[in-house]
């Protein structure tokens, strides 16, 4: 098929609103840029898989936008830049775009957006959500299954059992679920509630964030406490939040010649084991603390502490009895987690059977 056909039904495509305006002028400006060559005067079948609408040809222009839209995130990180491209790519390449169709479609209680597509609902239900390109969510999101490869944005609150994105994620109010795993950019701008938060790239979290399990790659922001059982991190960037309170805290900083200065700062981590690299903070707690390279801490309270030369310690003191739960919470950050739900009411015991009357005496 000529070029000035497949752009002149592709004007036709964007004037019935089946495509957007951005997909339009990308795919136009593609095919501007290539020479104009004769129809092949064989087989129709060759025309259609060429033409610009094609799932096909859609799927592979989604994709290469997506991957155009992480790129950027990746520069300034070159110590994690192997490792992100090694979680962006399964992701990228485990989402089939050519069965998306365009737009947005619902069915069978599943949400798909391609290319560019809103969402609303208050909320949106769906048993699985998945956007390609740029979407958007007018509203809150519940599902089981919410998938995002792109830019997408979250104008609510999202409660998923499995939330994955790969490129730019924003939620502006709280992220619930099971598994958050994230490879590009997340923002949160409420809590993070979920079982295990794996993050590779930049994570950015106005409250509080609670898990499990707790590991970030990259560089991030916190308004309120990090809480998790276990918390890793892996610097790539800078990282700050007011308090990390866990069973076990590491903090290191990856190796190579390319590496750039990051650190972590808070003003307050504890934990019953601690091991710590370039981390700036007042107060560390725990009861064995390794206080590794390029560390400035305040004051340590612990019962084995070991202090690389290259780091300060102001002072340091016994580990008191309580001390590190003691340091758990942020007033800062809001309401403290809701407390357990009580225990149900024990069912009313049956009542005694009737005693029956006593009959007159034989003697």
């Amino acid at each position: 098929m000529k070029r000035s056909e497949i752009l002149r039904r592709l004007e036709e495509r964007l004037a019935r609103g089946e495509i957007s305006e951005k997909t339009y002028v990308e795919i136009k400006g593609r095919y501007e840029a290539e020479p104009d060559e004769p129809e092949p005067q064989e087989s129709s079948q060759v025309g259609h898989a060429g033409h610009a609408g094609h799932p096909e040809d859609l799927g592979m222009l989604i994709e290469r936008t997506i991957r155009e839209s992480v790129e950027p995130m990746l520069r300034g990180m070159p110590d994690l830049e192997r490792r992100i491209r090694e979680s962006v790519d399964p992701a990228i390449s485990g989402m089939r775009f050519g069965d998306f169709g365009e737009g947005v479609q619902s069915r069978n209680g599943n949400v798909k957006i391609v290319g560019s597509g809103v969402v609303s609902g208050n909320p949106v239900r769906a048993h699985e959500f998945k956007s390609a390109g740029s979407g958007r969510v007018a509203g809150d999101l519940e599902a089981d299954l919410a998938k995002a490869a792109g830019s997408c944005m979250f104008e609510g609150n999202v409660t998923a059992r499995e939330f994955h994105t790969a490129g730019s994620a924003k939620v502006n109010g709280d992220l619930k679920g099971q598994e958050v795993h994230s490879s590009g950019s997340l923002s949160v701008g409420g809590d993070v509630e979920a079982h295990e938060v794996h993050v590779r790239g930049s994570m950015s979290v106005g409250g509080r964030t609670t898990a499990q399990e707790f590991r970030l790659a990259g560089g991030g922001n916190f308004g309120g406490p990090i809480e998790a059982q276990e918390v890793d991190i892996e610097l790539g960037g800078d990282v700050s939040a007011p308090v990390i309170h866990g069973t076990e805290v590491n903090v290191r900083r990856p190796g190579g010649f390319f590496r750039g200065r990051c650190e972590l700062r808070a003003d307050r981590i504890a934990a019953r084991e601690v091991n710590l690299e370039c981390t700036i903070a007042n107060l560390v707690v725990g009861e064995e603390v390794v206080i590794g390279p390029h560390c400035r801490i305040g004051a340590v309270e612990a019962r084995d502490l070991t202090v690389h030369e290259s780091s300060e310690v102001k002072e340091r003191r016994p580990l008191t009895r309580g001390a590190i739960d003691a340091q758990a919470g942020y007033r800062g950050s809001g309401a403290p987690p809701p407390p357990a739900p009580a225990a149900p009411p024990s069912p009313p015991s049956p009542p005694a059977p009737p005693v029956p009357p006593e009959g007159p005496s034989s003697d």
